[in-house]
């Protein structure tokens, strides 16, 4: 066996180095991709037999997460095992590389206990299912969709298209905006002026309407509720309409009833008032 920390056995290895030994390494690198390729289509398999007898769409996203951290442990066992082979082909000796491993690995494992921190709180994101990919999250001041989650970070893509990548080990907070279902909110200002019954009639009309929607009208899972008055502001009165929606949708549904909140208004004569700022001119007697 070869000892590659010798200068001399380098030279002895380049020189064993023939056109068979290349075709077999070559052959193993195929193996490598082919093994990686059954590894993936086999978990697939398993996971797609999970995931078709459960009902619930939180659940399926958990076992979503959980599948997308088997390809990289799986993708990391079949890298190891085969360029340990390869090495071992091209008459590389194996101990003194994992003597080394072994006296860089007590010195690394001093100064890992940060690495040790995400690796266990990882574990415990993906096995109590508090983030899912897909999810809308905001973790650690950092809001957007998770698109990625390993155990050593979370990857969060805000919705400006900005990146986060986030330590497992430093989650302290996490807010799941999508979790099981949604509360999209909708404060309506209005006059106080106005007749706060007939406003309150247009508004359960208009909640129907968006129910009996083709195109929203699924999202919904209840009926709205409408709050008479929720605050007295400077200007104005507070009407609050709340929906709950299915994960996702809220913002749909809050886009789209803000639209036909402004028609309608604008149709019955309604304003919708705004803060105004009244300047007087004082004359000076000099």
């Amino acid at each position: 066996m070869l000892n590659i920390t010798d200068l001399n056995d380098l030279e002895q290895l380049i020189e064993k180095i023939d056109l068979g030994l290349i075709i077999k390494i070559c052959l193993e690198v195929i193996f490598y991709f082919a093994a990686l390729f059954v590894a993936k289509k086999l978990i697939d398999i398993f996971f797609n037999k999970i995931v078709s007898k459960i009902r619930d769409s939180e659940i399926k996203r958990q076992y979503s997460t959980i599948q997308f951290l088997c390809y990289s442990i799986a993708n990391v066992i079949l890298f190891l095992f085969f360029a340990t082979n390869i090495l071992g082909d091209l008459g590389v000796d194996m101990k003194p590389i994992l003597a080394t491993a072994g006296v860089l690995g007590v010195a690394i494992g001093f100064g890992a206990k940060r690495f040790v921190e995400d690796i266990i709180s990882g574990l415990i994101i993906l096995l109590s299912g508090q983030l899912r990919v897909g999810d809308y999250v905001t973790v650690d001041n950092s809001t957007g969709t998770v698109e990625k989650i390993n155990l050593a970070m979370i990857k969060v893509r805000a919705y400006n298209g900005d990146v986060h990548y986030v330590r497992n080990g430093l989650v302290e907070k996490v807010i799941n905006h999508t979790r099981d279902f949604s509360h999209p909110i909708v404060d309506i200002p209005v006059s106080y002026d106005d007749d706060i019954e007939k406003i309150i009639g247009v508004l359960k009309d208009l909640c129907k309407q968006i129910q009996n929607n083709p195109d929203l009208g699924h999202f919904i899972l209840s009926e709205p509720e409408i709050v008479a008055i929720d605050a007295f502001n400077d200007s104005s009165m507070l009407v609050r309409v709340r929906f709950k929606t299915v994960a996702m949708q809220q913002w749909a549904v809050h886009r789209y009833f803000r639209i036909m909140v402004k028609q309608k208004f604008d149709e019955l004569n309604i304003s919708i008032p705004f803060n105004r700022l009244d300047v007087s001119m004082v004359k000076s007697e000099n």
